[in-house]
């Protein structure tokens, strides 16, 4: 890994994972970039989304909701090319719904490094499995979850720059299992820059469940769709330690919440 970049593995997926909509799961807490032998990075966050209108199905009705949440996430590499990504979040919207949500496990391999003359491509697979910590109420009026088991596969490649710019495509499928089976496809493109003492990023993603049907209530489980854009910041404060700025956005969609995201965070690299 580039030495500019000091801790870009836990950024990247702790940025992206703590810009999840309430009522689906996405890519996935899997950056681009390896941990390395030895090494754990542990980011720890807060987040609010809001949003004014909810999508059911295609027709947008105003619906009012705030959700807050907590959370953490580790990855730690076992080699250069073998991580394990674990994921941990606390949501809460009101004395009802609140709780431990749908924590991950996820397994992380490159299959492929290749060095070029101005950078290095990154050809990364991951599998994992996302389910319910916790016995949270999902059949209220604004649940914090669906208390669904969801498998994910991922496979992306990244390019890096010598000069700090990087180039993401990921895309993968998900099972999630809930009465019925709801796969779904997902796709991520992110760009940013890196340097020595900051890192910025903008990213777009669409997330399509196949054969959706129609919510009849906020979180109601039919499957989501959405197309979604964001960006984030980071700044290191002292050795090993940095702190990151993010939000997001979803633009259209189906059986989702027209939500603004805002989140910040701690990032500490160990080993």
């Amino acid at each position: 890994m580039n030495s500019s970049f000091p801790l870009f593995p836990a950024f990247c997926f702790f940025v992206f994972f703590s810009t999840l909509p309430l009522s689906a799961s996405a890519q996935g807490p899997i950056s681009g970039f390896m941990a390395g032998r030895g090494i754990t990075d542990i980011a720890l966050g807060y987040s609010t989304e809001s949003f004014n209108s909810y999508l059911f199905g295609n027709e947008k009705r105003d619906s009012r909701l705030t959700t807050e949440s907590a959370n953490l996430f580790i990855e730690h590499g076992f080699t250069d090319t073998l991580a394990l990504v674990v994921n941990i979040p606390y949501l809460w919207i009101d004395e009802e719904n609140r709780g431990l949500q749908d924590g991950g496990f996820y397994l992380k391999y490159r299959n492929q490094h290749k060095q070029y003359t101005s950078g290095y491509l990154n050809l990364i697979t991951s599998i994992g499995l996302s389910f319910p910590l916790s016995g949270y109420p999902k059949d209220s009026e604004t649940p914090i979850g669906l208390r669904a088991i969801n498998f994910q596969s991922r496979f992306q490649g990244q390019y890096v720059s010598d000069f700090g710019l990087f180039f993401q495509l990921q895309s993968g499928v998900d099972f999630q299992f809930l009465q019925e089976l709801l796969p779904a496809v997902p796709v991520l493109f992110r760009t940013g820059f890196g340097a020595r003492h900051y890192f910025v990023e903008a990213w777009i993603e669409s997330y399509n469940t196949l054969n959706s049907g129609v919510d009849t209530r906020i979180s109601g489980g039919s499957g989501a769709q959405w197309l979604r854009i964001g960006g984030s910041l980071y700044l290191p404060v002292v050795e090993r330690l940095g702190i990151v700025l993010g939000s997001s956005r979803i633009l259209s969609g189906r059986n989702i919440g027209l939500s603004t995201r805002w989140n910040v965070g701690v990032v500490y690299r160990k080993g």
